[in-house]
């Protein structure tokens, strides 16, 4: 059963339908590496975190340089 999580794009959230319940499965569904901080909700999160429907979710990667 699919998911419908918001998940941060630029600068707005975007409906996403994903099969994952999970940060860590999420992370195996739409390439997010494991050095990426992930949070649900506004919450950090790890892989064991769990989410639902409308769920907002954001990654960033932690080896980004640059301005």
């Amino acid at each position: 059963m699919a998911t419908t999580i918001k998940v941060l794009r630029g600068s707005g959230f975007v409906e996403t339908q994903v099969n994952s319940t999970n940060v860590g499965d999420l992370r195996a569904e739409q390439d997010i590496p494991a050095s990426a901080s992930v949070s649900v909700n506004g919450e950090d999160a790890v892989n064991s975190t769990e989410f639902g429907d409308g769920s907002l979710i954001a990654w960033v990667n932690n080896n980004k340089t640059g301005g």
